[in-house]
């Protein structure tokens, strides 16, 4: 008897918990997906995706994510150069055709204040997927003209090229092994 009646207050409070989460959608005209690499040892290469998605769970009452998977379209890297932006489609690195998105699944987020948290999820690039834990940054909440809640997060963090296999074949010496990760979003309530 015990048991079960535990077992229904963890099932309500978590039940209760995702009730004040609000969905959001991305507003791209406000978010950035970014990246930036070393090129040679002596310069950073920048670069970002044009084409996204996200579903996001957000609880305005206590500033927490409950939720966040985003698809990223991996066609859509850009880093203003056509010929780079084309080998990194190419099998040595994205493998586009194979693997068109790549993907981020929120497993956890930590709260550390009220602007602060770390958010550990899975993402997963050309069909290699690892654990990654993302510096995390609220920048606020505000209404929009249509009345309904705007958020503005900051996402920021480092992989490794090696670990996701990518661009095996290319000494850390032409492109190094640590890709920072920085991500600028605004969200709008749906």
């Amino acid at each position: 008897m015990k048991k079960i009646l535990l077992s229904s207050l963890v099932a309500a409070s978590f039940l209760s918990a995702s009730l004040f989460a609000q969905e959001y959608s991305l507003d791209k005209a406000h978010t950035d997906i970014g990246f930036k690499i070393k090129h040679l040892q002596i310069s950073n290469v920048k670069g970002n995706f044009k084409d996204y998605s996200a579903v996001i769970d957000f609880d305005p009452k206590t500033y927490e994510f409950k939720k966040l998977e985003a698809v990223i379209k991996v066609a859509s890297v850009n880093t203003d150069n056509q010929t780079r932006d084309n080998h990194l489609r190419q099998d040595d690195f994205f493998k586009a055709k194979k693997y068109p998105d790549m993907t981020f699944v929120m497993k956890k987020y930590e709260k550390i204040n009220k602007e602060k948290g770390k958010m550990t999820g899975i993402l997963t690039i050309a069909g290699v997927s690892k654990e990654v834990v993302l510096d995390t940054e609220i920048g606020g909440m505000a209404k929009g003209k249509d009345g309904k809640e705007k958020i503005g997060f900051s996402l920021n963090g480092k992989i490794k090229r090696s670990e996701f296999k990518f661009g095996a074949g290319t000494s850390t010496l032409t492109l190094g092994d640590d890709i920072t990760l920085s991500i600028d979003a605004e969200a709008n309530e749906k």
